[in-house]
């Protein structure tokens, strides 16, 4: 299964040189309502902040020809969408992924699907949280669906697909965990202990394991489109010699559709 991502020219020429996916913590979002379903008697704020900063998730999207998405996430139609094959390990894994991308379809609701919780309740999904976690307790796990996957029908034109991974367990020794290739995110630094990694941007964590791009999308202002500018260019040929799909974006005519073009060699 292909799932997709909008990229600004610079990311998604990034995107396209690491062949790897960033994760984002909920904090950094730009919908201030992420992850505000839920409301337990000890789920203070600095709780919910510390909660948050242990998420990292990915927002995938089925869809590579939304106007709106290209409009919003795709750099005004400069940039790129990358379509990955998400039928592998580091996206279904229950031990790496909190919600692995098969359970990761986001419910779009028009009333606020609210919750209060009890202190066991909300105690139990924030250990979870934290890498204390029961596999039998589907009640904690049904929480955590809750919590991250219910948006309102505002967002419902990204048809989003969530991966969401715990970015630490204390149940574990951080030596170990970042064994895990799954686990391990951003460029380890020579400044710190070795077998750590740290944030390049903050907010974001990009993951060490490379996943594979099966399609490209240029957008239709995409500099290669104009310019044919000779790094993309590169870039594209790399992918395409690795059995990606690259396509040219345009705009219909007739239509507000836009359509896609198969580019067959560089």
């Amino acid at each position: 299964m292909i799932l997709y991502k909008y990229y600004s020219f610079n990311s998604g020429k990034s995107a396209l040189e690491s062949e790897r996916v960033g994760f984002r913590t909920p904090t950094h979002f730009n919908d201030p309502f992420e992850a505000s379903v839920i409301e337990g008697k000890s789920f203070t704020k600095d709780r919910i902040q510390k909660t948050l900063n242990n998420i990292a998730i990915l927002s995938l999207t089925r869809n590579p020809l939304n106007s709106l998405m290209w409009a919003h996430y795709g750099d005004e139609h400069k940039g790129f969408v990358i379509g990955y094959e998400v039928e592998n390990s580091f996206f279904k894994c229950k031990e790496s992924n909190l919600i692995p991308v098969h359970k990761g379809n986001v419910i779009y609701t028009k009333t606020k699907p609210f919750l209060k919780t009890s202190t066991r309740e909300t105690t139990n999904l924030c250990n979870a949280i934290d890498g204390i976690y029961d596999e039998e307790d589907h009640q904690t796990k049904e929480l955590i669906d809750h919590l991250f996957l219910n948006k309102d029908t505002i967002w419902s034109y990204e048809e989003e697909v969530r991966i969401v991974k715990r970015v630490d367990s204390i149940i574990m020794e951080t030596h170990k965990y970042w064994e895990n290739p799954y686990n391990r995110y951003s460029i380890p630094s020579k400044e710190i202990r070795p077998g750590y990694s740290k944030e390049t941007i903050p907010g974001l964590k990009i993951y060490d394991h490379q996943v594979k791009i099966k399609e490209v999308y240029l957008g239709a202002r995409n500099s290669y489109i104009k310019d044919k500018d000779e790094c993309i260019a590169e870039l594209l040929t790399k992918v395409q010699k690795q059995g990606a799909k690259v396509y040219a974006v345009s705009v219909e005519n007739k239509s507000w559709n836009l359509a896609k073009t198969l580019i067959k060699s560089l």
